[in-house]
Parts: C-alpha cells; structure tokens; sequence
C-alpha cells in the first residue's frame, strides 16, 4: 500500500510543469520515469506444480537515466504476483509474491527518424518473495530480470509494451526455493529532462 502511495505521488510530481526538470543537473542527462502494469503467470519451485496459467496483476515503477546514446541505466521497485491452483497449491487460494528493488541497463537502438523502436532490458533484483501469508517470513535474496519489447514515440510520453522473464529468489528460514515468472506488460514513460 506505502508502495503504491509513493508511485502515484511520484508521478504527479513528475507530471508538474517544470517541477522535476528544473531542478535536474545537467550532467545527468536525459532522465525519465515509467510505470509499468500488466499479468503473471510463474512457478514456484516448492509446489510441485510445472508453469502455471494463474494471472495476477504485476506492476514495475523505475527511474532511467540516459548513460550514452542508446543505453540507460535504471533503478526502482517492481512487484511481480502469480497464483498456484496446482501441488501444494490444490484447494487453497496462493499467491506467490516478489517486492524486490531493481538495478540494471536497457539498450533502446532507435534512430531520431523512427517513432518506435526494440528495447532489451537485464537487471540484479533484490528483495523477498513469498508464497501464500502463511509460514516463515520470506529471506531477502537476489533475483535476475530480462525484458524485451517496443519503445513507441508519442512526443511527451512513450507507450512501451513488453515482455519479461524474473528468475526471484524465495528461500525461508526452513526451506530453499525460487519462483519463476512471466510477465506481460505495458508501460508509459515519461521525461523528467536532464541532459
């Protein structure tokens, strides 16, 4: 809920006028935000279940500052969520889900002249994942995240839908684990300036 309070208010700030351009060092370069939202499906080591095809809403919000032309380096929070019917899952309503923070570089080969273009994303997240409310808390542990999609040019903003694949980490203090998902997403960036 705290997460979700601090992205909005994030982005309104970031939707102001000149309120966060103005006050961006210019050796920064160009800098921007996206919000990212969409579905995952995934499998947790523990269930004894394959893949599962249990969507649940999925959202990323990160902050990317240009490196040099064509590739970024970013940093946020995202939240990745899946349900389990099948294993350890049959009869009970699981949802396993990752908070994690992430580091990592995007490389976006688009020339000036094209509204859209290929983005590839790779980033080390840290952070917990659990299955389900009950049992042990949840280890921090590291966790892998690719992503693949299409950068669309709208001016202002830029849709950019996508998809990614998160390798998370869900050891306890009783068990080693790791859960796998897929994410299908879209997201919207927008400049902060910079640059």
């Amino acid at each position: 809920m705290i997460g979700r309070v601090l992205v909005v208010a994030m982005v309104g700030g970031a939707l102001q006028p000149g309120s966060a351009s103005a006050q961006l060092p210019d050796w920064l370069g160009p800098v921007g935000v996206e919000v990212r939202g969409g579905m995952s499906v995934g499998n947790h080591s523990e269930s004894a279940a394959e893949m599962e095809l249990v969507y649940k809403p999925s959202f990323d919000f990160v902050v990317r500052s240009e490196v040099i032309p064509t590739l970024w380096a970013f940093g946020g929070y995202y939240r990745t969520a899946f349900g389990c019917e099948e294993g350890f899952c049959v009869g009970r309503d699981i949802t396993i889900a990752g908070n994690h923070g992430a580091l990592g570089v995007e490389w976006v080969p688009r020339s000036a002249q094209l509204a859209a273009g290929p983005w590839l994303r790779g980033g080390i997240l840290v952070g917990t994942t659990r299955a389900g409310t009950e049992g042990d808390p949840p280890d921090i542990g590291i966790g892998l995240d690719l992503g693949v999609g299409l950068d669309w040019d709208f001016g202002l903003w830029s849709a950019r839908p996508g998809v990614s694949y998160r390798y998370l980490m869900a050891n306890t203090p009783s068990s080693s684990a790791y859960a796998i998902a897929l994410s299908g997403h879209l997201g919207i960036a927008i400049p902060l300036g910079g640059g």
